[in-house]
């Protein structure tokens, strides 16, 4: 989550006057225009996850008056050889965001030359077809179109010449730390952990892989913060924010899917000498995906000639099925006020309709979409809740339901699997 002063987050809260967005452009340590850019519209996309290695891209397209501003050389302002781009997000009747700084990837003029005639008195064109005092002049209206990443692009960019492995004594942090430090600072959040790693840890290649894979360690991620600080964040954190229909959403949506939902792992491999195939298979016995229950057989594959015993096997197929059960989730779409402090990898609570109530469901920003002309739109969130936590939350609605009077009682069979947070219940708070 962005940094955001409580006069800001009150004023997001109400309403206020328009919100403004402001854009500096820089090369180095030195701004290249004297004013901020003039912005016609805008787009913004922000992503988490274990695979994402650049997660905010922006658009933008600016008016270039005077046409200085799409480039031809190299080092004109804007050129894609080290632009960086300072976006601030200003609240309407209230303070400010920093969004980040970005690096300009892309630099698209967009051009329109008119021929006019004006009058210029004394002006004669020798062997012209004007006549006298006029004068044929080109005009020329641009815009601009720049599409930017966030800064992780350049550690991304600068892949290892040869092979490294930690020094003496490194942690995880302490190696974060190392492979980011020539490109900006580094920031523990509260709840990260660290840990040793082995000096035969070997980083090949890509800069960006050997830092989710150190931060994948301590169950941490790395996002870019608002002033060009890259932050080490958590998997699992508090909620940050909570929208509700009463409480800045505008509309939430779900979509269900059967690809992907298989209930049978089946692992293959070779006994060792002998070369007779092994095989194992691990069921789901039980539930809404019970194997041959009303979803059908649906079997997934796994081959390897590492597993060599019908144990071997066996073993690795209950941890595919167990990983599979854990990672079941439902993806929420959620359209809600302009919220500039959000950020992909956030946690929040989302209300949603449920059985004349509200449930409050858990989880995680994977994706965050934001677009604007001189006012700010809507901001569009990807919300992936885990199963578990879906169910709780709906079974919490239930029982609510049930404590004041609209339901029949609940009988012992339809009491809550999942209590999750709040209050424990007895018996005695039935009516």
């Amino acid at each position: 989550m962005r940094l955001i002063d409580e006069l800001s987050l009150d004023a997001l809260e109400g309403s206020r006057p328009a919100d403004s967005l402001t854009v500096w452009a820089w090369r180095g340590d030195s701004l290249v225009l004297a004013e901020p850019l003039e912005v016609i519209n805008w787009g913004f996309e922000d992503q988490s996850g274990d695979n994402v290695k650049v997660g905010q891209k922006i658009s933008l397209t600016v008016a270039d008056p005077d046409g200085t501003l799409g480039a031809w050389r190299l080092d004109d302002p804007l050129a894609v050889t080290g632009a960086r781009l300072q976006v601030i997000y200003r609240v309407g009747g209230a303070g400010a965001v920093n969004y980040g700084l970005y690096r300009v990837t892309s630099n698209e003029p967009d051009e329109v030359t008119e021929s006019r005639v004006i009058d210029e008195y004394g002006y004669e064109e020798p062997d012209g077809l004007l006549e006298p005092h006029k004068r044929r002049v080109l005009i020329t209206r641009s815009v601009v179109k720049l599409e930017a990443v966030d800064l992780t692009v350049e550690p991304d960019r600068d892949r290892f010449e040869a092979p490294e492995s930690p020094g003496m004594g490194a942690t995880v942090i302490s190696e974060v730390r190392r492979l980011l430090n020539p490109y900006f600072p580094v920031v523990v959040d509260p709840g990260v952990g660290d840990v040793g790693v082995s000096r035969q840890l070997v980083f090949d290649r890509e800069r960006l892989e050997a830092v989710q894979d150190l931060l994948g360690r301590v169950s941490a991620r790395y996002r870019m913060g608002g002033d060009g600080e890259c932050h080490l964040y958590p998997r699992a954190a508090e909620p940050v924010w909570r929208v509700g229909p009463s409480e800045g959403l505008v509309r939430v949506q779900r979509k269900q899917s059967f690809d992907g939902l298989y209930n049978r792992w089946v692992v293959e491999g070779k006994e060792e000498g002998s070369g007779n195939p092994v095989r194992a298979a691990v069921s789901i016995d039980s539930g809404p995906l019970k194997y041959g229950g009303p979803h059908g057989r649906v079997p997934t594959f796994y081959s390897s000639e590492m597993i060599t015993t019908t144990a071997a096997a066996v073993l690795y197929a209950i941890e595919l099925r167990d990983k599979f059960l854990a990672s079941l989730a439902l993806e929420l779409s959620v359209e809600c006020v302009p919220r500039p402090e959000l950020q992909a990898g956030d946690r929040i609570e989302v209300g949603c309709p449920f059985a004349g109530r509200i449930a409050w469901i858990p989880g995680e920003i994977t994706s965050i979409k934001r677009s604007g002309t001189t006012v700010p739109g809507p901001t569009s969130l990807t919300v992936v809740c885990a199963y578990g936590d879906v169910i709780a939350a709906l079974e919490r609605t239930d029982w609510a339901q049930h404590l004041t009077g609209n339901l029949p009682p609940l009988t012992w069979d339809r009491m809550p699997s999942t209590w999750g947070a709040g209050p424990v219940m007895s018996w005695d708070d039935l009516p």
